[in-house]
């Protein structure tokens, strides 16, 4: 094969390693959000390993010490690095054992190294497996901790996953009899070695910073889509979802229901308890509401107190059930205030059925006609539109037992 200088490579590394300690410095700088997933953690690890391929470099021209005991020691610990960041990433934490693990594999190259009387092929063993094991870990982390999987997470980890088999097959052929080599000995597997990190080094730089401006495009749809206080979607989100339903009912010919929901006296529990317990109200009778619906319903918040369900494929009699299901479940629960205190609420609610005639509009004003029915007619019931008023709960058709609640609901700690 043609002759690669592994020096020549070695020095590449240390390069483009401190180049993207440089690039993520100062793209993290300009991200408006602290908690962005390139942390100073992930940042620093590149530093580090930019120092440390620096001193391996230098070896023959620095005092051991420094090229052998230190250059070694801050790549394990640039590694180790990565490997917490890309956790941390994946799960939004760094557990303690995590932590223990990578610190324990940057140490152990001290008593692994001296089994070996401090031979150069020992340490070219106990470093590539060591190494291999923390990428194993960043690998991991990328690919599977993670529960949104997208192709660029398939990539980044892959790839990690790749070079870490490849930097551990360079431990066991050093490890075998016979077949020891030194950090510049030029072989196959040295040289496969080090382009695969190279490779790495540049996928993993853009990696990262794709991988974080994905998760803020992410984050950002969130905060356009969902309601900040009780996570269901906003208005604005909900309409639009609600056109999705209305066409696809219409050209399909399946019915669709449209449930308008209001708080009764709300303006009360705000007067009486403060926005606080208010918004504990809200943010309880949402989780509430997502609990008494089907799974493939939408719910949205669309007012102050108001929100709506879409339901897609329910008939009359079976909104009609959810809806009294929801109406009886609210009414037996409570929102704590304090230990000794907690708030009673109930619910007006208002239905009505697509039509031929319907577009997103009349269909919302007639359910938002039916739910103006049930406030004038006592509030805490169901009212259909186009249909006579009946006593509050005569149209139930299933248990409350069917429907767990916890009767007594904490305010929330937050939006």
């Amino acid at each position: 094969m043609p002759s690669v200088d592994i020096r020549t490579l070695i020095l590449l590394l240390g390069l483009g390693n401190l180049l993207l300690f440089l690039a993520l410095a100062s793209f993290r700088f300009v991200q408006a959000d602290a908690r962005s997933s390139v942390t100073r953690t992930w940042t620093l690890s590149k530093l580090l390993q930019g120092l440390a391929w620096g001193l391996l470099w230098l070896r023959g021209e620095i005092p051991p010490f420094w090229s052998i005991e230190v250059g070694n020691t801050l790549l394990l610990g640039g590694v180790a690095l990565e490997a917490l960041a890309a956790w941390r990433f994946a799960t939004g934490r760094t557990p303690r054992w995590l932590v223990v693990l990578v610190a324990a594999a940057v140490l152990a190259r001290y008593p692994l190294n001296g089994l070996g009387n401090a031979d150069a092929a020992q340490r070219v063993v106990v470093a590539s497996l060591l190494v291999a094991g923390l990428f194993g870990v960043t690998g991991w982390a990328v690919l599977w901790k993670r529960v949104e999987r997208t192709p660029l997470q398939f990539v980044v980890g892959g790839c990690t996953l790749l070079l870490a088999g490849v930097v551990m097959l360079r431990g066991l052929v050093a490890a075998w009899p016979g077949q020891g080599f030194a950090l510049f000995d030029a072989n196959f597997i040295q040289v496969a070695t080090f382009l695969a990190l190279f490779l790495l080094m540049l996928v993993n730089g853009v990696g990262v910073v794709l991988l974080d401006t994905e998760r803020s495009g992410e984050r950002l749809n969130t905060l356009a889509t969902r309601d900040s206080l009780t996570g269901v979607s906003n208005h604005r989100d909900f309409q639009r979802r609600l056109r999705v339903m209305l066409a696809s009912a219409s050209r399909n010919r399946y019915p669709l229901t449209l449930m308008a929901v209001d708080l009764d006296h709300f303006k009360q529990v705000n007067d009486t308890y403060g926005h606080p317990v208010g918004d504990a109200v809200l943010h309880s009778f949402a989780q509430w509401c997502e609990a008494a619906v089907r799974e493939s319903d939408v719910v949205g918040r669309v007012g102050g107190e108001e929100f709506m369900v879409g339901m897609n494929g329910a008939s009359l009699e079976e909104a009609t059930a959810i809806a009294e299901r929801l109406r009886a479940a609210v009414a037996a629960s409570r929102v704590a205030v304090n230990p000794r205190e907690s708030v009673e609420v109930t619910v007006s609610i208002g239905l009505a059925t697509l039509t031929d005639s319907d577009d997103v509009a009349t269909l919302v004003a007639r359910a938002d006609a039916a739910l103006y029915r049930a406030k004038r007619n006592g509030r805490n019931r169901v009212e259909i539109d186009g249909q006579v008023s009946l006593p509050t709960g005569q149209r139930w058709r299933e248990p409350m037992s069917e429907l767990p609640v916890d009767p007594v609901a904490r305010p929330a700690a937050g939006p």
